[in-house]
């Protein structure tokens, strides 16, 4: 026997929001970062840490940001296929719902 499958748009759309967020953070993060942008930062020793972990790190945050970036892509095409699809259903039960009802519009036809 299936299951049923329950999709809950609006927290569908979230995620896609976050995973987008969250890529953006990396990226001013980085930036930010980046050699010779954080003069003001604080002691030479804390500039110093903060290069060290920008040069070490560089690589695996910018994988990481990629990744938010290709699966909020990829979410965001479910999202709107579910939104699609639930519009579609919608309209086609709203069509047998006027068809069993016996709406106006399908009895002037009819006659």
């Amino acid at each position: 026997m299936a299951g049923v499958l329950s999709v809950d748009i609006e927290v569908l759309g979230k995620a896609v929001q976050a995973l987008r967020t969250a890529e953006q953070v990396l990226s001013d993060a980085m930036k930010a970062m980046s050699t010779g942008s954080h003069p003001d930062i604080g002691t030479a020793e804390l500039d110093n840490a903060a290069d060290s972990f920008q040069t070490r790190w560089k690589y695996g945050i910018e994988r990481i940001g990629e990744s938010a970036r290709v699966t909020a892509e990829g979410v965001s095409k479910c999202l709107e296929a579910y939104q699609a699809t639930d519009t579609v259903f919608t309209e086609a039960l709203e069509q047998i719902e006027a068809s069993i009802g016996g709406s106006p519009s399908g009895a002037e036809e009819r006659a």
